[in-house]
C-alpha cells in the first residue's frame, strides 16, 4: 500500500510547474473577460450531482466516489465543477446581483472512478467558467470565443470546435421519443449501458463509446429535426455570429454532452498531440437554463464550460512548450568559512523579507561545489560571503549571467540587485552594448574570481 492509488499522480516540483504556468496563463485569459474566482467544497451531500447530472447518468451511476459519513448521510466527491457552484450561488443568494452576468470561474481538482487513459485520471484538475442570468445567442458565442482564447494562450491553436443544439424542453422531450422508437427494435443489440439510457436519457445512446459502430448508430433520426422554431432561429443566429468572427466549426448531430441539465448550445473542443495522439475533448460546455431553478433558486439561465488542465499539460509537453520556462532563484547565498554563516544567514533572511527569493548553503561545502549549486538552480546571483565581508558589512555579489563580480556595502545590496536586474532585462532583449556584439562593456570573469 505504499503506492498511489490507480489513476491518481504525484506531482513534484517539475510537474507543479507545469500546472502553475498553465493555471496562472488561463487565470488571466479570464480575469480578462471579468469572471472572478470561486471555490467551493471537495465533497458535497451527493444529491447535489444525482439532481443536476441525472440519476442515469455516467457519473452518478458509475463514476463518483461516494460515501457514508459518520452521521449516515451520502457524501460525493465531486465529479464536476458546476453543480456545486450553482449550489453555492443560490445557497448565498449571490443571485440578487443586479448587474449581469454573474461571472465565475473555478480551478479545482475532481475525482471520477473511470477507465484511466491518455491525459484523463481519476482525480483530474478541471478550470471551468460559468456564466449566469442572460439567455443571448451573444453570451454563448462570447464564452465559446473565450474558450478558445483560452487554449490560444497556451499555443493550442490547431484544435477542432464541434457545436450542436439540443434544444428547448420540449423540442429535446420530441426527440427522445423518436430516438426511443427507433432504437426500438435494436435494443437486444445494444450494450447494457444503453439499454439503461434507452429509458432515462435516449440522447446518451448517441455518445457511447461501446456501440460507436453499430449501423443503429449511423441513421438514427436527427435533433433538428425536432427543434422548435425559436429552437432552430436561436441555434442558427450563434452560428451566424461565429461566422463573423471567422470561427471554424462542425456542427456535430451526436454532441449531446453527457449531463442532463444542459439545452439548446453545447459545444466541445477537441485536439490532437503532434504524435498523433487524440486526448479527445480537452473543453466542453454549453446552455444550462434550468439548473439554478432545480436548486429552488429564480429561474435564470447560464452557460458555462470546463476544461481538463491534466490533458493540455500533457498535449503541451510533447510541443515542448514548457521549454521557453525554467525553475530558478534570485540569489544564492554562499558562506565562505563557518564563522561568516550567521552574517551569511541574516543576509538570506534580509533579501526574503524584501521580496527576493534566495537560497543559503547549509552544508557546509566548498566554494566549487556551492557554484555548482548556483548553476543547477540558475540562480541570477550569487552572494559570497565570508569573514572580511562580515567586518566590512559588505557582500561580494556575482552576476552570474555577465560574471561580472562587485563587493556592494549592505545597505545598498538591494538597490544594487534591482538595478542589475534592470539592466539584465535590458541586455536580453536588446543585446550586447553594440550591434556587432564587440566592445561590450559587460565585463566577464572566471568563477574562480
Amino acid at each position: 500500500m505504499n503506492q498511489k492509488p490507480k489513476g491518481t499522480r504525484d506531482f513534484l516540483p517539475e510537474d507543479t510547474l507545469k500546472l502553475q504556468i498553465v493555471e496562472t496563463l488561463f487565470k488571466q485569459v479570464v480575469e480578462t473577460s471579468c469572471y472572478r474566482e470561486v471555490r467551493t467544497p471537495m465533497f458535497e451531500h451527493t444529491e447535489v450531482f444525482a439532481r443536476s447530472s441525472g440519476e442515469g447518468s455516467d457519473i452518478v451511476n458509475k463514476e463518483m466516489y461516494t460515501f457514508l459519513d459518520r452521521g449516515n448521510r451520502s457524501i460525493s466527491l465531486k465529479p464536476e465543477g458546476t453543480a456545486g457552484v450553482i449550489r453555492a450561488f443560490v445557497e448565498n443568494k449571490a443571485y440578487a446581483n443586479p448587474d449581469l452576468p454573474i461571472r465565475y470561474y473555478y480551478i479545482a481538482p475532481n475525482f471520477r472512478y473511470e477507465r484511466p487513459q491518455a491525459g484523463r485520471f481519476r482525480q483530474f484538475s478541471q478550470l471551468g467558467v460559468e456564466c449566469l442570468g442572460i439567455r443571448s445567442p451573444y453570451l454563448d458565442c462570447e464564452v465559446i470565443l473565450l474558450a478558445l482564447d483560452l487554449l490560444a494562450s497556451v499555443g493550442l491553436n490547431d484544435v477542432e470546435l464541434k457545436i450542436n443544439t439540443i434544444g428547448d424542453t420540449k423540442s429535446r422531450e420530441n426527440y427522445k421519443e423518436a430516438l426511443r422508437e427507433y432504437f426500438k427494435p435494436y435494443l437486444d443489440e445494444l450494450c447494457s449501458d444503453c439499454k439503461v439510457r434507452y429509458e432515462k436519457n435516449p440522447l446518451r445512446i448517441l455518445d457511447c463509446k461501446v456501440d460507436v459502430n453499430h449501423p443503429a448508430l449511423k441513421d438514427y433520426p436527427k435533433i433538428k429535426d425536432y427543434l422548435s422554431g425559436e429552437s432552430k432561429e436561436y441555434f442558427q443566429k450563434v452560428l451566424d455570429i461565429l461566422d463573423s468572427f471567422e470561427i471554424k466549426y462542425t456542427v456535430d448531430d451526436k454532441l449531446v454532452r453527457g449531463l442532463d441539465y444542459y439545452n439548446d448550445t453545447v459545444f466541445e473542443i477537441y485536439a490532437k498531440s503532434p504524435s498523433g495522439t487524440d486526448y479527445g475533448a480537452i473543453l466542453a460546455g454549453g446552455r444550462y437554463d434550468g439548473l439554478v431553478k432545480q436548486f429552488e433558486g429564480p429561474d435564470m439561465p447560464a452557460f458555462g464550460f470546463g476544461c481538463g488542465i491534466d490533458r493540455i499539460v500533457a498535449i503541451l509537453e510533447e510541443e515542448h512548450f514548457f521549454d521557453q520556462y525554467q525553475d530558478s532563484i534570485t540569489a544564492y547565498v554562499m558562506p565562505l568559512e563557518e564563522s561568516a554563516f550567521s552574517y551569511a544567514f541574516f543576509i538570506e533572511n534580509f533579501l526574503r523579507l524584501n521580496g527576493f527569493d534566495a537560497e543559503i548553503d547549509y552544508q557546509n561545502r566548498s566554494i566549487k561545489s556551492q557554484f555548482k549549486t548556483v548553476d543547477r538552480k540558475k540562480a541570477m546571483f550569487a552572494l559570497l560571503v565570508g569573514s572580511t565581508e562580515h567586518e566590512s558589512q559588505t557582500v561580494t555579489v556575482k552576476i552570474n549571467a555577465t560574471k561580472e563580480q562587485k563587493i556592494v556595502p549592505l545597505d545598498q545590496l538591494l538597490d544594487f540587485m534591482h538595478h542589475s536586474m534592470h539592466e539584465l532585462q535590458h541586455h536580453n532583449h536588446g543585446g550586447c552594448c553594440h550591434e556587432d556584439g564587440h566592445d561590450c562593456c559587460c565585463h566577464h570573469h572566471d568563477e574562480e574570481e
